[in-house]
């Protein structure tokens, strides 16, 4: 057990200068760990972009991103490519929004593997919480770039967090641009993937709405 993780998750509130964790809502206990990690990092704010999600949830997702806005569908579950084209064709044929949608949750439902093989965020556990922060925004490299970290920052955030694997943090994406040297990490661009372990008494309710501390 990583007793500095435990340490924080009891005194943060302690601290002289709290991080602030904006964004969707995450536990206690992993908001305590990432006001650590961004500590560290010299990180006045991170920004938790999306956390565990409902099907419906991604069935909106797909819809906007792939088949609205058209952008390419790239997944490790070979069937949501053609999960995708179908909605674009039901879509093109005006079957309308909610029938597109209505298709796509089945499918989700019904993949091969599970939801879970689409996306750990569907995944949905009492002993994990999945989430990510965000690294940066656009393509990535060029002038459309926008960073949520600056690179000295992304580097030490990711040291930090390095500090905590392999508990609490299970499994960590971050951006190829900063290498690889535990097994635990995978690539996972725009932003930092985690996966994390959670007492259980932490994980019965989670509070709505965005954070703002």
């Amino acid at each position: 057990m990583n007793h500095a993780a435990i340490s924080a998750h009891h005194h943060v509130g302690s601290l002289a200068d709290p991080v602030r964790i904006l964004g969707v809502p995450i536990s206690s206990y992993s908001r305590a760990l990432l006001q650590t990690l961004a500590q560290r990092a010299h990180l006045p704010s991170v920004y938790v972009t999306s956390a565990e999600r409902a099907v419906y949830d991604q069935a909106r997702i797909f819809f906007q991103k792939h088949v609205v806005e058209g952008k390419e569908a790239s997944y490790k579950n070979h069937a949501v490519a053609k999960i995708i084209a179908h909605a674009r064709a039901l879509h093109a044929n005006h079957a309308g929004e909610r029938v597109a949608i209505a298709y796509l949750i089945r499918a989700i439902e019904g993949v091969h593997g599970g939801p879970q093989s689409i996306s750990r965020h569907l995944g949905r556990s009492p002993f994990v919480e999945v989430f990510d922060v965000a690294h940066y925004s656009g393509p990535t490299t060029g002038p459309g770039r926008r960073n949520s970290m600056e690179p000295a920052q992304a580097k030490a955030f990711l040291e930090a967090c390095r500090s905590f694997m392999a508990f609490p943090i299970l499994r960590l994406g971050h951006s190829v641009e900063l290498g690889f040297t535990h097994a635990g990490e995978f690539k996972d661009e725009k932003c930092f993937h985690f996966e994390v372990a959670q007492p259980a008494f932490d994980r019965l309710s989670i509070p709505g709405g965005a954070l703002t501390a």
